[in-house]
């Protein structure tokens, strides 16, 4: 019967580089090391990812895929708590406050994970910043961000009287890609002294609010409401 691959041994692999890569950095880390505090062989390694570089890729995309997953449990609860506001009646709607757009929600808390859990992760760092440059995708790469990650720009952008081309939502995407890049390194690097907080809101009025023009006040309310929502999420 043919040996079949094992979910825990991958995760043991997955979990030992992202410790490794913590703890010396990706560059620094052989495969050997790996393997090592996976506890299993060299060859066993080279049985699930063909080098390291897959390996670091994997782990990536697994934060990835942690990330949206907390970002929609955040927001559907957000979407329950208005239902509910709204079966309550006029007078607690009253005292809710200004609705905020949940579309925009979404993309400030997915944005803020993404730069807590991968930009600021140095488990990450080598894919995020030296293995992944939206400049270098082919076209099929930029259809398919256009379909998924960024789907909901160009309507959004709409809603506030901004029209996106295709190729300006190229632009939006590559563009969105560096300055993000820029600006965390730099925090990574020790050049620049912004909290999380003052990063984000940096990247979104230079990035972002170029091309969706929220409103200030909006775009205040919004962006607190997105770390509120974000306080106390945890990828474990």
């Amino acid at each position: 019967m043919a040996y079949k691959k094992s979910g825990e041994t991958r995760d043991r692999i997955l979990n030992a580089a992202a410790e490794l890569f913590s703890e010396r950095g990706y560059y620094e880390t052989g495969i050997g090391d790996i393997a090592q505090a996976a506890g299993i062989g060299r060859a066993s390694f080279y049985y699930y990812f063909d080098d390291k570089e897959k390996a670091a890729r994997a782990l990536f995309d697994s934060y990835a895929d942690l990330i949206y997953a907390a970002a929609d449990r955040v927001l559907a609860g957000l979407a329950a708590d208005a239902e509910a506001d709204a079966e309550a009646g006029a007078e607690a709607d009253a005292g809710a406050g200004e609705r905020l757009n949940p579309v925009i929600l979404g993309v400030f808390v997915e944005y803020i994970l993404l730069f807590r859990f991968i930009a600021l992760n140095k488990a990450t760092h080598a894919v995020y910043y030296d293995l992944v440059n939206y400049a270098d995708y082919d076209a099929a790469n930029m259809e398919r961000l256009k379909r998924t990650t960024y789907k909901a720009t160009k309507g959004l952008a709409s809603e506030y009287g901004k029209t996106l081309s295709d190729d300006e939502l190229s632009a939006f995407i590559v563009t969105t890609n560096a300055q993000a890049k820029s600006i965390f390194k730099a925090i990574v690097n020790g050049i620049l002294g912004f909290s999380l907080f003052e990063a984000t809101d940096y990247f979104f009025r230079h990035a972002v609010l170029p091309d969706i023009p929220i409103p200030e006040a909006e775009y205040r309310a919004s962006l607190a409401k997105a770390f509120e929502l974000c306080e106390g999420i945890s990828l474990d």
